[in-house]
């Protein structure tokens, strides 16, 4: 089989076709991908807030909590350590009390202060931590500020 002009020139033709049949054209200008773009930037960082909002209110509610359990800590404190202060003066005046029932009474005020000083110091980790999301919460929205899209269509006058 010779190889002529015109098996070249359909040779050429189904190549060329097949290039062009892979080319992408797209049907969006450049500006308006440019415009979809931004405001997807801007969509994730609104998810992004309204994620942090989510756990700030989930670190608040942490934050009530320990509030409430701090609360009953220092009842159960006040009440011990007024147990063995009442159990100690009696002991002062010679009335008859047990020893054990002193020592347990005071092992139970110093158990019921240090539980109490363990909440406190971990109310304390969380009060940090929501103040710290706070902090996060506000510079997003700051960012996502700087970026709110003004789109303005202008007449191509030509």
């Amino acid at each position: 089989m010779k190889f002529n002009k015109f098996n070249a020139v359909v040779f050429f033709c189904i190549f060329s076709l097949h290039a062009t049949a892979q080319k992408y054209t797209p049907k969006v200008s450049r500006d308006s991908i440019a415009i979809l773009t931004s405001r997807t930037e801007v969509l994730k960082s609104a998810i992004k807030v309204n994620d942090l909002k989510l756990a700030e209110g989930s670190q608040e509610s942490d934050i009530e909590k320990l509030e409430l359990k701090i609360v009953e800590l220092r009842s159960l404190d006040k009440a011990s350590s007024d147990e063995s202060l009442r159990l100690s003066e009696s002991l002062k005046t010679g009335n008859e009390t047990d020893l054990k029932k002193v020592d347990r009474a005071a092992r139970k005020a110093a158990s019921n202060a240090k539980s109490l000083k363990n909440a406190l110091e971990k109310l304390n980790k969380q009060i940090d931590k929501a103040e710290d999301i706070k902090n996060q919460i506000q510079t997003e929205e700051r960012k996502l500020s700087y970026r709110d899209l003004l789109i303005i269509f202008m007449k191509n006058n030509n």
